[in-house]
């Protein structure tokens, strides 16, 4: 959302650009955080958290899959409304309902009650996470919105690598209690902080649904779209290697190899930091897509090395050695497929965000639960090379896809005839109503 002190600008976007960027990226980066806020600050904690609640590991990782589940739920509620009703008033609500949920979960005395506390968590957790897509889509486009997008991914690789370090280290002093007590303060610093800042979304450019049918519609015309599901899927699956890895990474680093809390909250840090830098990446190849298939087939890689290493159950320093470039390579196809899915579906910002969030939480929501199934190393491993298969697959079909033009790399400076052009368009864009930049890319 633009700044309150924010000045109208001729940009690359649909929207005034806000004047503080840097605070706009941290506020972004923040609430597209919370995915990793809401789960891995307290996966240190699992294991002493099955012992306290006398359940089963798979029962204990349910508390991820519930909150995948909410996360998905809300953000098809959030991402709808949100493209009906503007951005600022439902990410209002959400983060209301994430606060709640977070304090409500704090008085937890079964596992049962944990579980459905955390289903409406993620539900509150939705909204951040679907308008951290949206706001910026409303704002930017093209290189300007990869190039925001990068830089958001590299924040947010701090997330979930500072998430289980804190986690780590207030587990033996305080607990999961401890942990959920910090989300609490995070989810009120950022509802006071959202009421701080302007909408992006005018009532000129939001969508005039009068019914359900109308919704449907938005959804179908994505949903039909072959180019931007390619996209949204080869993200969703690249996110359920990712929740194979933090699903089994607590039993396999602290159980089976013997680390502690504090120790496995430093490898995981590590791990993320190298999503972090592979996020970063994609920016260095001319064509967009091309990040995006490097990605997928790096992953796959070094996942079916890794897997080999789970099932053999050797050295953890093996395990270690390729799963960090398997993480590298998998924030590559994070930030490129969700600038590429952005993109296509930018028309509608908030719908096609909340498709791009629900199915990649359904792929974590399935997959989570399933790696603890029998002996880990070896649903882990199956896991891993069955995500990560799919992902090729659909590299395949991606790179056969045109690039868009936009999403090209362009060298500095431009002629000035291109100069000109790109003001020219900058100022139409700006002042039409519709986002007139929007192509039409369902036909490819």
């Amino acid at each position: 959302m633009a700044s309150e002190s924010s000045t109208p600008q001729v940009t690359a976007g649909t929207s005034p650009a806000p004047r503080n960027y840097g605070l706009f990226v941290v506020f972004i980066a923040i609430i597209g955080a919370f995915s990793s806020l809401v789960n891995d600050m307290y996966l240190p904690t699992i294991p002493s958290m099955m012992k306290e609640f006398h359940t089963t590991p798979s029962m204990t990782q349910m508390g991820i899959s519930m909150a995948m589940i909410g996360m998905g739920i809300g953000s098809v509620i959030w991402g709808s409304a949100s493209d009906r009703y503007g951005r600022k008033p439902v990410l209002i609500i959400s983060l209301i309902i994430f606060v709640v949920s977070t304090a409500v979960t704090l008085f937890s005395d079964s596992i049962t009650l944990f579980i459905i506390c955390r289903l409406f968590q993620g539900l509150g957790a939705g909204g951040a996470m679907v308008l951290s897509t949206s706001i910026p889509a409303d704002v930017y486009m093209g290189r300007q919105l990869a190039k925001l997008m990068a830089i958001v991914g590299a924040i947010n690789g701090i997330a979930p690598a500072l998430g289980p370090v804190l986690g780590g280290m207030m587990a033996d002093w305080v607990g999961w209690h401890g942990i959920f007590v910090v989300l609490l303060v995070i989810g009120l610093i950022m509802t006071f902080w959202t009421t701080r800042y302007n909408e992006t979304l005018p009532p000129q450019r939001r969508l005039q649904a009068r019914s359900l049918s109308d919704y449907i519609k938005a959804y179908r015309s994505l949903f039909t779209n072959g180019r931007f599901m390619i996209y949204v899927t080869i993200k969703a699956v690249a996110i359920g290697l990712l929740y194979a890895y933090i699903s089994s990474a607590p039993f396999i680093i602290q159980t089976h190899y013997g680390f502690s809390a504090m120790t496995f909250g430093l490898i995981f840090g590590g791990n993320a930091i190298a999503m972090s830098i592979g996020s970063t990446l994609a920016l260095k190849f001319k064509v967009m897509k091309q990040g995006m298939v490097v990605g997928c087939i790096g992953m796959f890689a070094f996942a079916v090395a890794d897997a080999l290493v789970m099932w053999h159950q050797s050295p953890f320093w093996l395990y270690e050695l390729f799963a960090v470039p398997m993480l590298l390579f998998s924030g590559m196809i994070f930030s490129s497929a969700n600038t590429l899915s952005m993109e296509v579906g930018r028309q509608e910002a908030g719908t096609a965000s909340a498709i791009l969030s629900v199915i990649k939480y359904v792929f974590a929501a399935v997959v989570s639960p399933l790696v603890g199934l029998g002996n880990m190393f070896h649903s882990a491993a199956i896991a891993y090379v069955s995500v990560t298969a799919i992902a090729l697959l659909l590299a395949g079909k991606a790179y056969a896809l045109p690039a868009l033009t936009d999403m090209e790399r362009t060298k500095w400076p431009l002629p000035l005839h291109s100069r000109l052009s790109l003001i020219n368009t900058a100022a139409i864009a700006y002042f039409t109503p519709t986002p007139y930049l929007c192509k039409d890319y369902s036909h490819l």
